[in-house]
């Protein structure tokens, strides 16, 4: 059984799913019967376990339904970012084979079949069937091209959960706020937490902050802990309800995670990525730098600075060209190509491999320089891209997010404050705004960036 239908078995009464977007609140028995019906709705499109189904749009009760009806159906659930252009869409469901497309509003859902399908007269999957064949597939950028699908069994989902909600004291009478993209790793990991321990999900509404604090555990970006916080400032009447927090994303500022302790909120910081189905290593914020441990049942090395994993929560592979192609090597783990040292204690994490460019002979490693740059109060977001130079081959150049309206004097001030602070030849030799629409993203697009750069440029 999947575990909605087990704990409609085992405590059909007890509160499952608050959607605060709708009013409405489902036990676990009245869940377990909608995600049933769901799935019913799929067979009229023929879905089994041969199939994948994409789903598009932002969190809803839609989505989150169908992304259960297509598990519970045995098939592969492939998330969409709605924001992807229509060419893009339909690239990704042409490489990926996927046989139907819903669209899930928050008042209607559309099917969009992909492919001609014969019809199929074999019978349903049994329970067991469905169980084993079930998978998710979560894209995940890729160097170039369009992004590659990582394949995920329901296990693999369920044994990453585990190793944060021990880490975060998360337990069935608590409730954690889908705060974050189901189409994303980080939005799934979410759910698969809710459902090892059987405890509540919450869909939030337009009031997103006022429905966090009603929450005990959320997972948040740090540009959304520090709304969150605005928010409690201005509205000092709210009652916080909330625990716990788990921030990653971007670099995680000392003074927001003191702010957050001083509410009484425990704030954690995370490490992880699609591959390993969410977070890998994370500690309760203690001001000092690093990522903490290896949780329940992973395991790394250090092999040439490059972090390398297995255990817990590790894909099955990538789906590419229509087979499963593994994502270890002979060796039997994972190459992150993330950069890294681990100091007895915490792991610290330097950066990609892939990023780091050559100025004047010197490796520059963009995310040293982000997360100094993000250290000044102005500084929101950052993100440093190399540029062609004549006389050093390449000289970074940074994107910014200020908190402050003049981008020019902002940047005027950052550069006083830098002087003293990076060498020389690791500074920015020029700075640009980030574009509007990725501002707050869980995760940006170094690609898209580049694209963007070479416009800023006229190059």
């Amino acid at each position: 059984m999947f575990p909605w239908q087990q704990f409609a078995y085992s405590k059909p009464n007890h509160i499952a799913l608050r959607d605060y977007s709708q009013g409405a609140v489902f036990t676990w028995a009245e869940l377990a019967q909608v995600i049933s019906d769901y799935a019913q709705q799929l067979q009229q499109y023929h879905i089994d376990s041969s199939s994948i189904v994409a789903l598009k749009g932002k969190n809803n009760f839609h989505y989150f339904a169908f992304y259960c009806a297509v598990l519970q159906s045995g098939a592969a659930v492939l998330g969409l970012n709605p924001a992807f252009s229509a060419e893009k869409i339909t690239a990704l469901c042409q490489a990926n084979q996927v046989q139907l497309l819903i669209e899930c509003a928050d008042q209607n859902v559309q099917f969009y079949p992909c492919q001609e399908q014969e019809r199929k007269t074999s019978q349903s999957l049994s329970a067991v069937q469905a169980l084993q064949s079930a998978r998710t597939l979560i894209l995940t950028s890729g160097s170039s091209g369009l992004p590659k699908a990582v394949v995920h069994h329901i296990s693999a989902h369920l044994a990453n959960a585990q190793g944060v909600c021990q880490l975060m004291h998360f337990q069935a009478e608590h409730s954690w706020l889908l705060s974050l993209p189901l189409y994303h790793v980080s939005g799934q990991g979410i759910v698969w937490r809710w459902l090892a321990q059987g405890a509540e999900l919450r869909l939030p509404s337009e009031n997103f902050y006022a429905d966090a604090l009603q929450a005990t555990h959320l997972s948040l970006v740090p540009t959304q802990a520090q709304r969150l916080l605005d928010f409690i400032e201005n509205s000092p009447q709210s009652a916080v309800k909330t625990q716990a927090i788990l921030l990653g994303g971007a670099h995680i500022a000392v003074e927001l995670t003191e702010k957050l302790t001083a509410l009484g909120i425990a704030a954690y910081a995370g490490y992880g990525m699609t591959e390993m189905a969410s977070t890998v290593f994370a500690k309760q914020c203690d001001g000092k730098a690093g990522v903490g441990q290896p949780l329940l049942g992973r395991e790394f090395k250090i092999e040439q600075n490059e972090i390398c994993l297995r255990g817990a929560g590790l894909a099955s592979g990538y789906w590419l060209q229509q087979r499963l192609v593994p994502l270890t090597q002979q060796d039997g783990w994972f190459h992150t190509k993330d950069l890294g040292h681990w100091d007895g204690e915490n792991l610290h994490i330097l950066g990609r491999a892939d990023n780091m460019f050559i100025s004047g002979g010197e490796n520059i490693q963009p995310e040293e320089i982000e997360k100094l740059l993000a250290q000044h109060e102005w500084v929101k977001q950052v993100f440093v891209l190399p540029t062609p130079d004549k006389e050093f081959g390449q000289r970074p150049v940074a994107m910014i997010q200020f908190n402050q309206s003049q981008f020019e004097s902002a940047v005027n001030n950052l550069k006083i404050w830098l002087a003293d602070k990076l060498e020389k030849f690791k500074q920015p030799v020029a700075y640009f705004p980030l574009p509007t629409h990725t501002q707050g993203n869980i995760k940006i697009s170094r690609n898209e960036l580049k694209q963007q750069l070479t416009q800023y440029l006229g190059k």
